[in-house]
């Protein structure tokens, strides 16, 4: 369904619902909406997709192979028992049918045994070897290296049958008679080769008849002294060369495509670089030369892209020993940026390597050159900044790791403190002190970014961005008696995403300086929302604090100057305690919380949404059952079962704590119905909404605004007309 929605302006859904028709009224039907696809939506050239289930039904438990724990979510490449029944009765049935010609459904002998490796291994037979023995430079041993190394790296990726059998005999038209077919060239592994036609091509496809059989290929061609630098370097220079605008995709997966270590909550970034080029260094006993080579010659062909230039950057920075690696991944990193000065991403690649430079120069004391290369490397980060700012405005991602490259760099500089009696020791003083704003300014950056939002969903941002980021604020404002904690707590008392840290570790820094945040100034609005907030976040650990009345006085008073620009801040406390609650009498003359959203949305938008755009919004606080400040609910006090069953639960689902939301679906949006206010809420699930009606959901606040979080429709199912029902 989360496919379905993000195609949302591409396709047309529609889903059976128990239909009492008849076969031939139904079918009709079905007919009528797939034929609006070309009639009244050809402007928008949407597609119709007819969905077979009820999205608000369960999906059978044996519907795949899912291992649920408290912490994690998992799929495993493996059969469930169900699954292997399933599985070994339709091979029975496909041996009936097709007697000896069953053997050669690879792929589905394959999952039948339950993807093991060793099946894929047995495919390979003595005709194959003897083959490849007697010829590795034949064009059909070649031909077969191709597809192994494209479909084991890039499972699911294709040749063309045309450009293969020119690859066959180039000098021939591939409607000449005499040109031998692929099939007879290739016959000595015609059982481990599919031939197919894809949509409406005319041109027809080949590719290997698994991943693993590619696999067991590449392994059988590196024993016979073919190694994957040898085969990924013919590729290029015999299939890539001359058409690289077909295989700019595939190469790109093959070459650059770091995949992600870990697992959901576990992951750990990505790896170093794409797999093929591990393989490589591990199959050559980390021989630089051959990656280099290959990096540079798949350079040379796409020579517009940048990002070949910058993998060879980064490959000189973190795997080459010669002395001259940061000289020429210096080199490399600007060639990549003169072929697209835009992207901050590939600027990010000259920061990187001279922030690995100025680490590497930890020991030598050399403060004259450490100053040199911190000052090209913090211009190379400034200038990701400013790249990503104006990338910002274009509705991408916002990029962080110039903010971050900075901050890591003022780290490492800071530490390299020379002797008292170094005449630099002066200079080095000074700079640091001249770095001490734009340290500051970065950090208040990351303080409310980390606290309003996290990558995704289910990823967490590593630990030692956190622990970068403050290590660098308390280098440079620590100063005289006071400590690190110290001097950090402080910082976080003056800021939202401050005060909201605390949640997560010691309220008793909040009780410290309770009395002078309530001596405040009255009519000062930062200062008042901070306090507000800090009484909030006491709460939470059942400190003493000012009663909510009081707190909604004071915040009331200000919604009343109605301030033009307020922060998206100001709006959110209005949310937390002024949302109408019908277990607690009502409060004279309350906010209006439509005009408020109105305004939240809009503040939002100008203040935060380039930076926050595509990263998961967190639920700051959930609406919970008790009264006064106790009704609000931080996400650390429900436990990971509860977070789940909020996220990505069925809307049959109870959380204890929580109070249900009446509200209402109209028009595909969702409004919270209250004291005969239509307040509307962002879906946390969006696939969930999928007709109007009366509903019900937990209530969570983002700095964006209110979430309705596991939405159950509230009316008898039994009684709905059973038809054709168009959801999206």
């Amino acid at each position: 369904m989360q496919v379905l929605w993000h195609f949302r302006k591409d396709l047309r859904c529609a889903r059976v619902i128990d239909s009492d028709l008849d076969t031939e009224q139904l079918a009709k039907q079905v007919l009528d909406l797939f034929l609006l696809s070309n009639e009244q939506h050809a402007e928008h050239d949407q597609k119709t997709v007819l969905l077979l289930l009820d999205t608000n039904d369960e999906l059978p438990a044996d519907s795949a192979t899912v291992v649920r724990s408290k912490d994690d979510v998992k799929l495993l490449m493996k059969l469930s028992t169900e699954e292997r029944k399933r599985f070994d009765q339709k091979k029975e049935e496909l041996k009936k049918k097709y007697k000896k010609m069953s053997q050669k459904f690879l792929a589905f002998n394959i999952m039948q045994g339950g993807f093991q490796k060793e099946d894929a291994e047995k495919l390979i037979t003595q005709e194959m070897v003897n083959h490849i023995e007697k010829d590795t430079k034949s064009s059909s041993t070649r031909l077969l290296s191709f597809l192994a190394l494209i479909n084991s790296y890039v499972p699911g990726s294709h040749l063309s049958k045309l450009v293969c059998e020119e690859f066959i005999d180039p000098t021939k038209q591939p409607s000449d008679e005499k040109n031998p077919k692929l099939e007879t060239i290739m016959k000595p592994f015609e059982d481990l080769i599919v031939i197919f036609s894809e949509g409406e091509q005319e041109d027809r496809c080949v590719r290997l008849a698994h991943p693993m059989i590619a696999d067991a290929c590449l392994n059988m061609f590196t024993e016979h002294k073919l190694t994957r630098s040898d085969i990924a370097l013919d590729f290029l220079n015999s299939m890539v060369k001359g058409k690289e605008s077909n295989y700019g995709q595939i190469c790109k997966k093959i070459f650059i495509t770091r995949l992600e270590t870990g697992q959901g909550k576990e992951l750990k970034g990505k790896k170093k670089f794409s797999t093929l080029i591990l393989d490589i260094m591990h199959e050559s006993g980390n021989n630089n030369n051959q990656c280099i080579h290959l990096l540079e010659m798949a350079a040379n062909l796409f020579s517009t892209d940048p990002y070949y230039l910058q993998t060879l950057a980064r490959f000189y920075y973190i795997k080459v020993k010669e002395d001259n690696k940061y000289e020429m991944a210096e080199t490399w990193a600007e060639e990549a940026i003169n072929r697209d000065p835009k992207k901050s991403d590939i600027r990010d690649t000259l920061g990187q390597v001279h922030k690995h430079h100025l680490q590497s120069k930890k020991k030598t004391l050399d403060v004259k050159e450490c100053l040199a290369i911190t000052k090209t490397a913090i211009d190379a980060f400034k200038d990701e900044e400013k790249a990503a700012e104006v990338e910002s405005e274009e509705n991408t991602t916002f990029n962080n790791r110039g903010c971050f490259g900075f901050l890591q760099v003022c780290n490492v500089i800071h530490e390299m403190r020379p002797n008292p009696k170094n005449p630099l020791e002066q200079e080095h003083s000074d700079y640091i002190s001249g770095l001490r704003g734009d340290v500051e300014s970065r950090y208040d950056f990351f303080e409310w970014y980390l606290a309003f939002s996290r990558p995704s969903l289910n990823t967490e941002e590593p630990d030692y961005f956190h622990e970068d980021v403050e290590e660098c604020y308390k280098k440079y404002f620590t100063q005289g008696e006071q400590t690190d904690e110290t001097t950090l707590n402080e910082k976080k008392m003056k800021s939202f995403g401050g005060l909201l840290h605390f949640l997560k570790s010691d309220t008793n820094v909040l009780k410290e300086h309770q009395s002078a945040l309530k001596h405040l100034q009255s009519d000062n609005e930062t200062q008042t929302v901070l306090y507000i907030l800090a009484n909030i976040v006491l709460s939470q650990s059942g400190e003493q604090c000012e009663q909510a009345e009081d707190l909604q006085a004071r915040l009331q008073k200000l919604w009343l100057r109605e301030i033009q620009d307020r922060s998206p801040e100001f709006y959110l406390l209005i949310l937390l305690l002024f949302w109408p609650d019908e277990t607690q009498p009502g409060i004279t003359n309350p906010p209006n919380l439509e005009k408020c959203l109105k305004k939240m949305h809009h503040s939002y938008k100008e203040k935060y949404q380039k930076y926050l755009r595509r990263r998961y919004l967190v639920p700051l606080f959930f609406f919970g059952k008790g009264t006064g400040l106790q009704r609000l609910v931080h996400a650390l006090k429900l436990d990971q079962i509860d977070l789940e069953l909020l996220t990505e639960g069925h809307g049959h689902a109870d959380v204890e704590c929580l109070q249900r939301i009446n509200g209402e679906v109209k028009n595909q949006e969702v409004f919270a119905v209250r004291d005969g206010q239509q307040i509307p809420v962002t879906p946390h699930n969006p696939s969930s909404v999928c007709k109007p009606g009366q509903v019900s959901f937990y209530l969570g606040f983002t700095i964006r605004g209110p979430v309705a979080y596991n939405i159950r429709y509230e009316e008898n199912l039994t009684l709905q007309r059973s038809h054709v029902n168009r959801v999206i």
